[in-house]
């Protein structure tokens, strides 16, 4: 999973913000014994960070396509 995200990747306050905001959004969104799994919310990190790599930094789009993956979609 880790070969999804950049290396050596820096963030700016905006961009941590969304991204924080998108992964609080989605974690609300699932049921608690789903989004308590530690395995889960890697999985949701890793994904948030893969599509702000990829220049997303809307949080509520950045949480869509976080959910949508998550839920293979």
């Amino acid at each position: 999973m880790l070969e999804w995200i950049t290396p050596d990747r820096s963030y700016n306050p905006e961009a941590i913000a969304a991204m924080t905001s998108a992964f609080d959004r989605v974690c609300r969104s699932l049921s608690s014994s789903v989004s308590g799994n530690e395995d889960v919310r890697r999985k949701l990190a890793l994904i948030i960070l893969q599509q702000a790599d990829r220049g997303e930094r809307d949080p509520v789009r950045l949480a869509n396509l976080a959910f949508q993956e998550l839920a293979g979609l």
